[in-house]
């Protein structure tokens, strides 16, 4: 009887609130995109990144994008319709033999990467050259082009790297503009957890500047060498992961004179090397691209020295806890 009566209760409460009007069918449609309007809106935001490519006509053309970028990044994209290439020595016969539209998919993938990268990174500057036509052909030439599809890194009017084929060119297009430039997806910034450094003195006052509990890592790489850039992204994670318990910075070594002395100095012949600082004197280095033994390293030379690991991710609670939680559940 209770049960019931509290039913009817809940019954006569609902009928007694009034219920606002649904909007009618008709109405709700004008709310809601037709498939036309979805399609044109969609073109309108694929125009408006297109903006941010530019097409490339001849060599004259280049020049002035290239000098008019200044000291930008700029990421030049060459490409064909109808041939993808994957940079091997050895080129497998992809073109006429087996599935053509698969053999091509690749490069029809990359060009939206490209257009994903330019859409996320305004402060780079891209360009697009369709080797098809007979000018820009020429210059594919001029600049050394051999291999479609490629990619080019420029800055200050100087090629800084280049990426030849189709494997692995849209990892390399990720991390090549992160190491470069500093840019990441949603837009993070590698510069708000990992300090550039030029010269020993400043490598000196950064490690100067973190406190007992921090453990100090330094990576020292150069800007043609494919697996300093590669494993940068790893480096900006575990800054990103690490900070508070370990503070990261960078010397791009060949970028001056003042890093190419500290290669010397610091007697540093192979990169990346990670250099490790506690108390403002080196205790531990580690040389390779390797993530995974690079955050072994860290946790390694960490525990050596005491200094607390940072905390799991998720935020999970000591089983304590959850005892407590589960008791005053059941006593309720």
């Amino acid at each position: 009887m209770l049960l019931s009566g509290t039913l009817q209760r809940c019954r006569l409460s609902a009928s007694t609130v009034p219920r606002q009007p649904r909007p009618s069918v008709a109405r709700r449609a004008l709310r809601e995109e037709t498939p036309e309007q979805k399609r044109e809106r969609q073109l309108r935001e694929s125009a408006r990144v297109e903006e941010r490519i530019t097409y490339i006509q001849n060599a004259d053309h280049f020049k002035r994008e290239i000098e008019a970028a200044g000291k930008k990044l700029v990421v030049v994209e060459a490409q064909a319709e109808g041939v993808c290439m994957t940079g091997l020595d050895e080129e497998p016969e992809l073109h006429w033999k087996g599935d053509k539209e698969a053999a091509l998919r690749p490069c029809e993938n990359i060009k939206h990467t490209f257009v994903r990268t330019a859409r996320e990174c305004q402060d780079v500057v891209f360009l697009s050259l369709q080797a098809d036509d007979e000018e820009v052909a020429d210059l594919c030439d001029e600049l050394g082009i051999e291999v479609i599809p490629t990619l080019q890194f420029w800055r200050n009017g100087a090629k800084i790297w280049e990426h030849k084929g189709i494997m692995n060119m849209d990892q390399d297009l990720g991390e090549g503009v992160l190491f470069f430039n500093g840019s990441a997806a949603g837009g993070v910034q590698a510069g708000d957890f990992v300090t550039e450094l030029h010269s020993e003195e400043e490598m000196q006052a950064f490690i100067a500047s973190q406190s007992d509990s921090v453990l100090t890592v330094v990576d020292i790489c150069l800007s043609d060498a494919a697996p300093c850039i590669r494993v940068y992204p790893a480096v900006l994670a575990l800054a990103r992961s690490f900070k508070g318990y370990a503070a990261f910075g960078r010397v791009v070594a060949d970028q001056s004179d003042a890093g190419r002395e500290l290669l010397r100095d610091y007697n540093v012949v192979e990169v990346p090397t990670f250099l490790f600082f506690k108390n403002g004197r080196e205790v531990d280095r580690h040389v390779g691209s390797s993530r995974g033994d690079l955050i072994g390293k860290i946790m390694e030379v960490q525990s050596r020295f005491g200094v607390a690991p940072p905390p799991p991710p998720g935020g999970a609670q000591p089983r304590r806890t959850i005892q407590r939680r589960v008791t005053r559940k059941a006593r309720a």
